[in-house]
């Protein structure tokens, strides 16, 4: 039986321009700050969920999704993501290349964003 080969991985079609992009240090620390702090305190809740659910199970399920969500909104995560997100764009040509299209916008393309489900 043939194993299925995984599809090539395509040629680096960036612009010459933004094969290399420099951030500050001082961007990237900031930035690193940002993604640490979220992505280590939501590992930390679901830690904290999947071991209380161990020691007494039958919890309401809801509380960890409503905890997550509280927590989110609270410390603006959509802010703070829209920030690094920002100082990263920010340093690419943006200039429109043979399909009108940036190079970030290239690469965002084919990305799956949530949907609501039954749309």
């Amino acid at each position: 039986m043939k194993t299925k080969m995984p599809p090539r991985k395509e040629k680096n079609k960036l612009r010459k321009t933004n094969r290399k992009i420099i951030i500050t240090g001082k961007q990237a620390i900031k930035a690193l700050q940002e993604i640490g702090f979220m992505f280590i305190s939501l590992r930390q809740m679901e830690d904290y969920y999947f071991y209380k659910e161990i020691e007494a199970p039958g919890q309401d399920p809801g509380t960890r999704a409503r905890e997550i969500s509280r927590f989110v909104t609270q410390n603006n995560f959509i802010n703070r993501l829209a920030v690094v997100r920002k100082t990263i764009s920010e340093r690419f040509d943006n200039s429109l290349g043979n399909d009108d299209m940036s190079d970030s916008e290239r690469a965002m393309e084919h990305l799956t964003f949530w949907e609501k489900l039954g749309d």
